[in-house]
């Protein structure tokens, strides 16, 4: 949803990895997304000394995972990686490659990322471009807390219509009423074709080659 976007996108602006961006977000996000999970933990039974646990486990290890290559250059930590949620994991889920878009949102186990086919191992053949995709001012402090906002706030002036401007709102980012969508599964998806139609090209090489 692109409002919700708006408001975590300042998580990933940016263009490196280390601990510091652990603490970058914008003001309003930490409020109703805690208020939803403290919520459901309530709902759900949980006491008030588990449910501390529970925050305090979820946010040092939140922060382990921003640890950058300057500290730990793989980020993998051995056989953990095959367990929880490592630094490398995590690189993936901050960059913008279009095979990382959208992938490994969990914070502590991988496990609702492969329920729902998010999971996304390291691949040290293609290396990590931090950031969002969206071209931003560099070094803009303004640019990466409100930038999204702005271009947001252009959609909707311009988006013809009531219905396409509260789409705009609702809508995945990169959603346009013009159809030329740029949506992250649109990314994706002509991502792996022009990787299917290399590997053909490849081939028909690879022949040609043993031919000559």
């Amino acid at each position: 949803m692109r409002i919700l976007w708006c408001l975590h996108s300042t998580h990933h602006a940016p263009e490196s990895m280390n601990l510091s961006v652990t603490f970058a977000h914008f003001f309003l996000e930490a409020p109703y997304a805690d208020l939803i999970r403290t919520s459901i933990c309530i709902l759900l039974g949980v006491n008030p000394p588990m449910l501390f646990v529970i925050m305090f486990i979820d946010g040092f290890w939140g922060s382990m995972i921003h640890i950058g290559e300057n500290l730990i250059e793989d980020g993998r930590l051995g056989f953990l990686n095959r367990i929880v949620l490592t630094p490398s994991h995590h690189r993936v889920h901050h960059a913008r490659n279009p095979l990382y878009m959208d992938t490994n949102f969990c914070n502590l186990l991988p496990i609702w990322d492969k329920v729902f086919g998010t999971f996304q191992n390291e691949d040290r053949k293609i290396p990590i471009e931090y950031g969002i995709s969206r071209p931003m001012i560099k070094n803009s402090f303004l640019d990466a807390y409100f930038g999204e906002i702005i271009a947001l706030a252009k959609d909707v002036r311009k988006a013809p219509g009531i219905k396409n401007k509260f789409l705009y709102v609702i809508m995945p980012p990169g959603w346009s009423h013009t159809g030329d969508h740029k949506m992250t599964t649109v990314v994706k998806k002509t991502y792996f074709e022009s990787l299917g139609e290399q590997e053909k090209t490849d081939k028909v090489k690879e022949s040609k080659a043993e031919v000559v």
